[in-house]
């Protein structure tokens, strides 16, 4: 028998990076969950797998995918506990889902603002009988050259967010990785100081 699930939203690409990065923890912690069109749905992620990724060009469209495989038994895909608790549950977050893509098509019609986050459809499995292992950290550092060519790092949250930035460029890029190993040795330690408006 065939399951199959899609979810799918017109969005940046700093948008598409936040939902695969929470994709990426569900799959560190062994399950994940979608938001597709006939509802959420979560699936467990095998310890063993086969990993895919396919880069495709067809009448002025590229389609980047990046695909899991594994075998399993009939009924692995299944929904999460805390948002399915009835069949109308269910059926509104399809209408939802529907009702938002429509949104965006007529909010966003070259795709290049986002209507609705890609990381509300993406994540972790919140069941409570999926496994519990969270990932190592929940944030990322970035290396990146700026506009003027200068080396900086940033520490961005998996949600998205820039949490801590080099606030300022360096020349060379291992000025900006001693930078970022500075913050990360240091910060446990840090002691928290209130300054004064004054």
């Amino acid at each position: 028998m065939s399951q199959e699930y899609e979810a799918e939203r017109a969005v940046s690409r700093e948008d598409a990076a936040t939902a695969l990065r929470q994709l990426a923890d569900g799959v560190a912690a062994g399950s994940v969950s979608i938001v597709a069109d006939a509802g959420p749905v979560a699936v467990d992620i095998p310890d063993d797998l086969t990993f895919i990724a396919e880069l495709e060009q067809f009448q002025g469209t590229v389609e980047l995918e990046a695909e899991l495989e594994w075998q399993t038994d009939d009924g692995a895909i299944r929904e999460p506990a805390d948002e399915a608790d009835s069949a109308a549950d269910a059926a509104e977050a399809a209408s939802d889902a529907a009702e938002a893509t429509a949104d965006s098509a007529a909010s966003a019609p070259d795709g290049t603002e986002p209507v609705e986050s890609a990381a509300d459809l993406v994540g972790p499995a919140t069941d409570s009988g999926a496994p519990a292992d969270d990932p190592a950290s929940k944030a990322t550092f970035e290396l990146f050259r700026d506009a003027a060519d200068e080396w900086r790092w940033r520490l961005r949250h998996r949600n998205g967010n820039v949490i801590a930035d080099s606030g300022e460029g360096y020349d060379r890029k291992a000025g900006a990785i001693n930078g970022l190993e500075s913050v990360k040795s240091n910060a446990p330690l840090a002691v928290v100081e209130e300054q004064s408006g004054d």
